[in-house]
């Protein structure tokens, strides 16, 4: 028995590196966050401020190399 291999609709790639160059650019603007925040004035706001822009870098960054693993897996199987 074979298994019959379902190509994936053309588009999907193309939106797949919008939505990573989407999330690199998210994770840029959240470490320039970041970096504002550690030299603004010590504060509970400014923590508060820290850890949120460095929860959403984080994810981002993750979430980009989940796709970007997800783009290079597609190219490899054609």
């Amino acid at each position: 028995m074979t298994t019959v291999r379902r190509r994936p609709h053309p588009r999907v790639p193309r939106r797949l590196a919008r939505v990573f160059w989407s999330l690199v650019l998210v994770a840029i603007a959240a470490s320039g966050s970041v970096s504002a925040a550690l030299t603004a004035r010590p504060g509970p706001l400014t923590a508060l401020w820290f850890a949120a822009s460095l929860v959403v870098a984080v994810c981002a960054l993750a979430l980009a190399g989940r796709v970007m693993f997800a783009l290079g897996r597609g190219r490899r199987a054609e």
